[in-house]
C-alpha cells in the first residue's frame, strides 16, 4: 500500500516535468532557457533585497549550499560576460549570410531552409538572456521594479502604438 502512494505522487511530480520537456523541441529551449534566467535573476533579486531589509529575520543557514552553487552562476555569468557578448555577435552577423545562402542556393530544400533559421532564432534569443542579465547586473535588488517598468511600459507602447506613430508621422 505504501509504495503504491509513493509511486502515485512520484508520478504526480514526474508526469508535468515529463510534459514539459516532451513539448521541447529546437526553438522553445532557447525560450525555456530565457524563463529559467527569468526565474533565477528574479529569485536573487528578492534574496538581495530580502537580505537588505532584514538580514536576522532571514535565516538562510539552511540553504547555504544552494547559495554557493547561486554564488558560483553568478561569477560564471559574469567572468564570461564579454565572451557571451561576442558570441552573440559573431552568431546574429553569421546567422543573416546562412539564411541568405541558404534560401538562394538551396531555395528547394526545405530542411536546410528551416535549419538555416535556427541561428536566427538562436543569436536572438541569447541576445534576450543577454539583455536580462544584464539589466540585472545593473539594477541588483531592484530587477523586479525594473521588469515591471519595462512591462508596462511595453503595454503603454501598445495600447498607444497609433497615436505615437501619428505623432511621428502625421499624415
Amino acid at each position: 500500500m505504501e509504495v503504491s502512494i509513493g509511486m502515485g505522487i512520484a508520478n504526480i511530480v514526474t508526469e508535468p516535468v515529463k510534459g514539459i520537456f516532451s513539448k521541447l523541441n529546437r526553438f522553445t529551449l532557447l525560450q525555456f532557457l530565457w524563463i529559467i534566467s527569468l526565474y533565477f535573476f528574479v529569485m536573487n533579486s528578492l534574496y538581495s533585497f530580502l537580505s537588505k531589509i532584514d538580514n536576522e529575520s532571514f535565516d538562510l543557514s539552511n540553504i547555504d549550499w544552494i547559495l554557493e552553487y547561486n554564488e558560483l552562476i553568478l561569477k560564471f555569468l559574469k567572468d564570461n560576460e564579454r565572451i557571451w557578448e561576442i558570441f552573440t555577435v559573431l552568431l546574429f552577423i553569421s546567422s543573416i549570410f546562412v539564411v541568405v545562402v541558404a534560401h538562394t542556393l538551396f531555395e528547394n530544400y526545405m530542411f536546410i531552409k528551416s535549419c538555416s533559421r535556427y541561428g536566427g532564432d538562436l543569436s536572438i534569443w541569447s541576445l534576450i538572456i543577454y539583455m536580462t542579465y544584464k539589466l540585472y547586473s545593473f539594477t541588483g535588488q531592484f530587477f523586479i521594479i525594473a521588469l515591471l517598468i519595462l512591462t508596462s511600459l511595453y503595454y503603454w507602447i501598445k495600447e498607444n502604438k497609433s497615436r505615437i506613430y501619428r505623432s511621428f508621422f502625421p499624415t
